[in-house]
């Protein structure tokens, strides 16, 4: 049975107007917007954040079912402590990421709610897309076409006339989650050839037929890297994924890989991308995570002539992406109500 209050729910976050398309989603149910000013996008679109006020703690502290951005659960609880929160039941990110939230718990320790974490197929669509967008304009050199064409300098065009289609690359694809398989899918529909990588055994058949070879945690990770073109990241933050591709790891790979880094930042450290890059072991670095964030003005990812940034941005759209979550949210909802599995509910052990 559900409580008189198991049909409020209480949301938190920095996408605009969530609160509203979630009234419209789920009519007859009460839907209060804890969010008020300072978060959210700036004129800039950069991402604004600041301390909650002690009015929203409050809103907080009278929810049974949250929906939240990740940072903002994360703050109540390393500020409050989980018994602040006695009268949560459940609570749904946006985000698929949750490692801030797992950092705040000691090892071992489970959250005393039931806490899901945004899978939906939209994002995972939109991800994919972002990494094809990636791997297509690294090989025509678009970058290089685009900064020829603002200077007015047409010698040596017909050295863009060389590339590599899809069809001719081997992409290995790091976790093979429901974004993950989403983008072996959408690779080997463009005639990739595919390796995944796993954190622990499963069968072949389970990913087949997207994927070309399977290999399994770091005892497997050299033999994955040997024949890689390109390297995508999508493996959470875990203490098992943080620096996975660091120290001489990348040393091993035989054909100079891109990374294409939509995961997690701390999969590598800036020292190990940087050395990485010098020495020849990759040949470039596309990336949409960082290890720090906002990423400093010191950093060399700035300015290095192989590394391409953009602004954390491989799965958020605004419109799209907040008609995905009320979906994915207001199903999950429905599982609530009626004492059913939630979908996306985090694996503790795991850690993600």
């Amino acid at each position: 049975m559900t409580s008189q209050t198991a049909n409020t729910v209480h949301v938190f976050s920095v996408i605009p107007a969530l609160a509203d398309a979630l009234s419209k989603g789920l009519p007859d149910t009460t839907v209060v917007n804890v969010r008020s000013h300072g978060f959210g996008f700036n004129d800039h679109q950069r991402k604004t954040e600041r301390d909650l006020t002690d009015k929203e703690l409050n809103l907080f502290s009278e929810a049974e079912i949250l929906l939240c951005d990740p940072q903002s659960l994360t703050q109540v609880l390393v500020r409050k402590g989980f018994n602040f929160l006695a009268r949560l039941r459940w609570a749904h990110t946006t985000w698929a990421g949750v490692d801030t939230v797992m950092k705040t718990l000691s090892p071992g320790t489970e959250l005393p709610f039931a806490l899901t974490r945004s899978t939906t197929d939209g994002l995972a669509r939109l991800m994919a897309e972002y990494v094809v967008g990636q791997i297509v304009s690294h090989e025509r050199g678009w970058m290089a076409t685009y900064m020829k064409q603002i200077n007015k300098d047409c010698r040596g065009w017909h050295t863009f006339h060389s590339f590599r289609g899809l069809d001719q690359l081997t992409v290995g694809v790091m976790g093979l989650g429901k974004i993950g398989l989403t983008t072996a899918k959408v690779l080997k529909g463009f005639g990739c050839r595919v390796h995944g990588l796993v954190r622990t055994p499963r069968s072949h058949s389970s990913v087949e037929p997207f994927v070309n070879q399977l290999w399994y945690g770091q005892e497997g990770l050299a033999d994955f890297l040997k024949d890689c073109d390109y390297l995508v990241n999508l493996l959470p933050s875990t203490p098992l994924t943080r620096g996975l591709l660091g120290d001489a790891v990348l040393s091993g790979a035989s054909r100079r890989p891109v990374l294409v880094n939509v995961g997690r930042g701390d999969i590598i450290t800036e020292v190990d991308l940087l050395k990485a890059l010098k020495q020849g072991w990759l040949s470039a670095a596309l990336i949409d995570c960082f290890e720090k964030e906002p990423v400093p003005e010191e950093s060399f990812l700035w300015t290095h002539p192989r590394v391409v940034m953009t602004p954390h941005n491989s799965c958020f759209n605004n419109e799209g992406y907040k008609h995905h979550i009320v979906k994915e949210f207001s199903a999950n909802f429905e599982n609530y109500l009626a004492g059913h599995p939630l979908t996306g509910q985090i694996d503790w052990q795991a850690g993600y």
